[in-house]
């Protein structure tokens, strides 16, 4: 990106079909963030990802499902702003579905394959990001949290 902007960060992670090394930062109940590398691929303007389904932040997804995403590495740096967003666990077919779309080129059917193995089943999950419209203002208060 040649200039950082939350346009710009939007477009380089709604680019339908690509992967992304993405920070996710998820929320715990007392408002604080935390941030975890995650990789997303892109879809119908939607970005998804899967992890196992006994990490802390799928709990804390489950308790509250406000996101912010930003481009990083997998070393944790971010690359660019973050924007604001809403995650949604997937289920039945649509899991299905989303492991077929996370295996982008190669590199991403041989993780593919490594991840399944390591994680079968009911042992991932997978998450619809849904990003907030673009000049949103979204602010976490204590009325907010769930």
């Amino acid at each position: 990106m040649s200039k950082n902007t939350t346009q710009t960060t939007r477009q380089l992670l709604t680019t339908p079909g690509k992967g992304h090394t993405t920070m996710l930062t998820s929320f715990r109940r007392n408002g604080i963030g935390v941030s975890t590398p995650v990789g997303v691929v892109a879809s119908n303007g939607k970005l998804y990802f899967m992890t196992a389904a006994d990490t802390w932040k799928v709990k804390r997804l489950a308790h509250n499902p406000r996101v912010t995403i930003a481009p990083g590495t997998y070393n944790g740096k971010v690359l660019g702003p973050a924007i604001e967003g809403t995650a949604r666990r997937l289920y039945g077919e649509e899991l299905k579905q989303i492991r077929d779309l996370l295996r982008v080129g190669v590199v991403g059917h041989f993780f593919g394959f490594i991840f399944d193995w390591r994680n079968p089943g009911e042992k991932t999950a997978a998450y619809e990001i849904s990003l907030e419209a673009e000049g949103v203002e979204h602010k976490l208060t204590p009325s907010t949290l769930p």
